[in-house]
């Protein structure tokens, strides 16, 4: 019978020299990857900051000039007469809120109807963004050229910005806010696919195999064994965008596609500085307060216990 050499010590080729090795060839490489992409890391910010001019005295230089811009646009309010309201002549008296808001009722309406574009909009992006997002996971999608042919066409989709497929729809169906809705619902379903796609992808595959198991076909697996899943993150996106695209409704109303955003812009062109803040004043509350509501329904859908 052989003895074995409990003193000896571990062989060139047993199971644990192996193990060693590889695990530091791992390491090595793990090691080498990380130095090259920090290298590459800093050389693209190197680079970015070069082409940006991101210089410490440009920054300092320029910071005082922004509080005197916001010191030259700022409304003339004059605490005496801030609360008074229209005279005998229905003229409002100049330094009072009633002045300077004398078109309050105009930039209610437009608030009113930015809001319903970037609704409209949102639900037409957020229901196409559901149907491309499936074929659009590596994990769900049926076949590789589904997969890629999903993936580009949400690329082009959000890659293009708001205001020029605004620009786009303006030449092409007229002035107004059919064409606003259309630009960002376009833009809104290639950003919310790729979010949506991202969360598919990160699902159990448990539900899914249990339906294959028991011979579902591809429409069940996503209805029962997907959907039920990533739901409440599809529903905290989509309010998230919506907020977005209340934001985006006021940009491309600079072109002529309805919303605040063209009185916006005719307020700037007539040097109306105050009036400016008025309006900007007014988007800000809106999307504030439409925050609120968001975190209220998304608190709603996704359940108060899985918040904390």
């Amino acid at each position: 019978m052989a003895s074995i050499d409990v003193n000896a010590g571990p062989q060139p080729d047993d199971a644990v020299s192996v193990f060693e090795r590889h695990r530091s060839e791992l390491r090595r490489q793990r090691l080498g990857m990380n130095i090259l992409f920090i290298g590459a890391f800093l050389l693209a910010l190197g680079l970015s900051i070069w082409v940006s001019r991101f210089y410490p005295d440009r920054l300092a230089a320029g910071l005082p000039r922004i509080f005197e811009y916001f010191g030259t646009i700022m409304p003339d309010l004059q605490f005496d007469v801030l609360f008074e309201g229209r005279g005998a002549d229905g003229r409002a008296v100049p330094g009072s809120l009633t002045y300077w808001y004398s078109d309050f009722n105009v930039y209610i309406r437009l608030i009113v109807e930015t809001i319903f574009m970037a609704l409209t909009a949102t639900i037409l992006g957020a229901t196409a963004a559901f149907l491309l997002c499936f074929p659009a996971s590596r994990n769900l999608a049926p076949n590789s050229f589904i997969y890629i042919v999903s993936r580009r066409f949400m690329e082009i989709c959000r890659g293009v910005p708001e205001i020029l497929y605004a620009l786009v729809f303006v030449f092409a169906i007229g002035i107004g806010p059919l064409a606003g809705v259309l630009a960002i619902a376009i833009h809104s379903a290639g950003a919310l696919g790729k979010l949506f796609s991202e969360v598919n992808e990160n699902a159990s595959m448990r539900p899914v195999e249990g339906i294959r198991g028991v011979g579902g076909n591809w429409f069940e697996e996503i209805r029962y064994g997907v959907v039920p899943q990533v739901m409440p993150n599809f529903v905290s996106y989509t309010l998230l965008r919506f907020e977005i695209n209340v934001r985006a409704s006021s940009i491309v109303g600079f072109v002529g596609a309805g919303g605040i955003g063209a009185e916006l812009n005719r307020v700037i062109s007539l040097y109306s500085d105050d009036r400016v803040v008025a309006v900007l004043l007014l988007v800000v509350i809106t999307v504030t307060l439409i925050d609120l509501l968001s975190e209220q329904m998304r608190t709603h859908f996704i359940g108060r216990e899985n918040l904390q």
